[in-house]
């Protein structure tokens, strides 16, 4: 059983603009998630409800896990001092 991940159009747009060596990181990390979205190295965020992160390097993604519809949801990507800012 697969999830489908998918971005909201500020983490796509932010994903277009990486390198293509971090895009590769990324995308590793993605079908990971996509199997497991819940593996060992991802961490639930106290500070909101069914938000996520998984750490790629510098860079952090968030994200949402919508089991109902087997959804991974990429919400933010970004260096660790401003992805966590509103």
């Amino acid at each position: 059983m697969s999830y489908r991940v998918e971005f909201v159009r500020s983490a796509a747009k932010t994903y277009s603009r990486l390198d293509t060596v971090l895009q590769r990181r990324v995308d590793r990390e993605l079908n990971r998630l996509s199997e497991t979205p819940r593996h060992p190295g991802v961490i639930r965020l106290q500070s909101a409800d069914d938000l996520y992160r998984v750490r790629i390097g510098d860079l952090r993604l968030l994200f949402n896990v919508e089991d109902q519809v087997l959804v991974v949801l990429i919400v933010k990507i970004g260096q660790r001092g401003s992805v966590y800012c509103g």
